[in-house]
């Protein structure tokens, strides 16, 4: 592969904001140097998520364990949320995100299986917090939407680690594709809880002004 593809390559993923302006600097630099771009073949190993790993592998089976163990509990959280859900029109939903959290938890497991990676990672008590809470049958859906927007954030900006990792792999293409659906499926998730959190707390949000002309 020639430098001004592999430039080119990195120059599109930066504009489609795949990867971030650092992660493109570093590609540039390490490619500009015609050292090996962080595929682990070189003394400087694989750098990706803040960390330098042995090489690409290595960080692949790291990221595959946590988001295997990640994504289990998060099917377990949205089929918790399903049960106690009063919200007619997001219970469907929840079901459907439940079960697509679930099914990445098992595609990522078989992964890790085939690269002779080990299943270390748990669930956080951060995961376990968040699972009670999403099933706790007091808290009203409205207010469980809010408090995932807040988690997480845009839905573009969540992804972005997914999008960059998958990005930085050229060694592992089987990955780096399932990273790419993945993430796309993410992006539907999140962008679909955000719009429904705009959407049921909308009348919540009109009646406050309401509320304080009443009172004047």
């Amino acid at each position: 592969m020639s430098r001004d593809f592999e430039f080119k390559a990195l120059l599109r993923a930066y504009r489609s904001g795949i990867i971030g302006e650092e992660t493109f600097e570093a590609e540039v630099a390490a490619l500009e140097k015609s050292a090996p771009m962080t595929n682990g073949n070189g003394s400087g190993g694989f750098r990706a998520f803040g960390k330098t790993y042995k090489n690409e592998r290595a960080a692949v089976v790291s990221f595959l364990d946590k988001v295997r163990a990640g994504e289990a509990n998060g099917g377990e959280a949205f089929s918790a949320w399903a049960e106690v859900c009063t919200t007619d029109c997001i219970r469907s939903g929840l079901r459907m995100i439940a079960e697509r959290e679930a099914y990445h938890s098992r595609v990522f497991a078989q992964r890790l299986a085939e690269l002779g990676g080990e299943q270390r990672a748990s669930v956080t008590d951060e995961g376990r917090k968040f699972t009670a809470y999403l099933g706790d049958r007091r808290v009203p859906d409205c207010e469980k939407l809010l408090k995932f927007v807040e988690r997480v954030g845009k839905p573009e900006d969540a992804i972005k680690p997914i999008c960059e990792f998958a990005a930085l792999l050229k060694e592992d293409a089987d990955t780096k594709e399932a990273l790419r659906l993945f993430a796309e499926d993410e992006l539907s998730t999140a962008k679909w809880l955000y719009e429904s959190c705009a959407a049921l707390n909308a009348p919540a949000a009109a009646a406050k002004p309401a509320e304080r002309r009443a009172a004047m």
